[in-house]
């Protein structure tokens, strides 16, 4: 979990305690009425001094609790939950002394456990429902009376009444464990698509502000390439006789002519098609010619190309920015290991994959867990954007990217797409 994430859960924590400590004023309020109550009616019997030494002690505790929220030190799920159970102890203890489950607050009980279904996990609720069921019934046969009746009174069906209150209280502690914690959940599983979508966004519109960019450079380049086009071509006809300078005006022209095949597959990226962009070829024929282009590219980089899938290839289309991302690939792999690099592809019935190994010092721990963030990079002259955008383009086709070390050493680098990318 990153340092946001876990100072945004203890944020969360220390609100869901706030709300605790104003349950407990309410728990308190009411035992206080209750007590009020019994001295102006003579038909209610309560032990006072271990009510009033209880409602004392819980008011400290509340203070306390207080003061450990204020300082925020060591507040975690399970401070949390062990605050909530003596919330428990102490309902326990006030209604055995003021006629327990013949009580009327007695559905308090219910507070905690609504508390800790929203709040906390399926384990924490279930203890908590065991628990509050477990003092109900203890309170059932162990109470100091409330209400001072009758012969008449006892013997009616009013003990009836209670029973039925306490099966009551059983089913309402059952529906709430089941339904509140199936809608928090539900809840929860609907944040963390939300964030996914978030995240999804934020990605798609860095790539859209990129693709920007590369359309605005290729259109600014175009003319000054083609200045140095004809100067060099100019220059090799004014020193044509002079072989040591048409020898490197010649690389000039060669490298010229790579800036705008370079430029126009950035035009292309950026929404200018060029008939090629789209071509279907079978997935092994298309490996073998990514293969040999990235090999007059990178003519000094070592790589073997192996076929791991027999039979017919299935077909894909060989989209331009495919293409560029897995040459992205490629040249981090031989920037790390020129030599002893290796390409393996295949297919099965649901997908088609291919693998990108060097031997090079591997990935380091913080580029396996943040490779799906811009600016991420091992180089010191490396922005990062180049794994950034293979991963967007990949994902975009409905594939993904797997990067891992694996045990012989090096660094592998997997690409998984459908077989379907229609």
């Amino acid at each position: 979990m990153s340092l946001f994430g876990m100072r945004e859960g203890v944020g969360i924590l220390s609100a869901n305690m706030g709300r605790l400590l104003l349950m407990r004023v309410v728990l308190i309020l009411c035992q206080l009425l209750l007590v009020l109550v019994s001295l102006f009616y003579d038909g209610i019997d309560l032990a006072l001094p271990q009510l009033m030494t209880l409602i004392t002690l819980y008011i400290a505790v509340n203070v306390a609790s207080f003061l450990f929220l204020i300082r925020n030190k060591g507040l975690n799920e399970r401070n949390y939950f062990c605050q909530l159970m003596v919330d428990v102890l102490f309902l326990t203890l006030l209604l055995y002394f003021s006629g327990g489950y013949t009580n009327p607050f007695i559905s308090l009980y219910l507070l905690p456990l609504i508390i800790v279904s929203s709040t906390l996990g399926r384990r924490q609720a279930m203890a908590m429902a065991l628990v509050i069921l477990v003092s109900y019934t203890l309170l059932v046969f162990f109470y100091q009376p409330l209400f001072v009746m009758g012969a008449t009174a006892a013997t009616s069906g009013f003990h009836m009444h209670l029973l039925g209150m306490w099966f009551s209280f059983v089913l309402s502690v059952g529906l709430i464990v089941f339904f509140i914690m199936r809608m928090t959940e539900s809840i929860h599983k609907r944040d963390l698509r939300l964030a996914e979508m978030r995240e999804v966004a934020e990605r798609d519109s860095h790539v859209l502000a990129l693709g920007a960019m590369a359309a605005g450079a290729a259109h600014e380049l175009g003319t000054p390439l083609a200045t140095m086009a004809v100067v060099s071509h100019e220059l090799e006809c004014d020193f044509s006789d002079h072989p040591e300078i048409t020898s490197q005006t010649a690389l000039l022209k060669t490298e010229l002519a790579r800036c705008k095949q370079v430029l126009s597959q950035l035009s292309a990226s950026a929404g200018q098609l060029r008939a090629e962009g789209g071509r279907s070829l079978c997935f092994d024929a298309y490996m073998r010619e990514v293969s040999t282009q990235w090999q007059m590219m990178r003519p000094r980089a070592e790589m073997r190309l192996h076929q791991h899938s027999e039979g017919s290839a299935p077909e894909l289309v060989a989209d331009i920015t495919l293409t560029q991302a897995l040459y992205n690939l490629l040249n981090n792999a031989a920037d790390a290991s020129p030599t002893g690099l290796m390409l393996a592809f295949g297919w099965n019935n649901d997908a088609l994959w291919l693998e990108i190994g060097d031997q090079g010092p591997g990935f380091p721990q913080y580029i396996l867990e943040h490779s799906g963030q811009p600016e991420i990079s091992t180089k010191t002259s490396g922005s990062g954007l180049g794994l950034f955008l293979s991963r967007a383009v990949l994902e975009r086709l409905g594939g993904k990217l797997e990067l891992s070390n694996p045990v012989e050493g090096g660094a592998c680098a997997r690409v998984t797409l459908p077989r379907n990318q229609e």
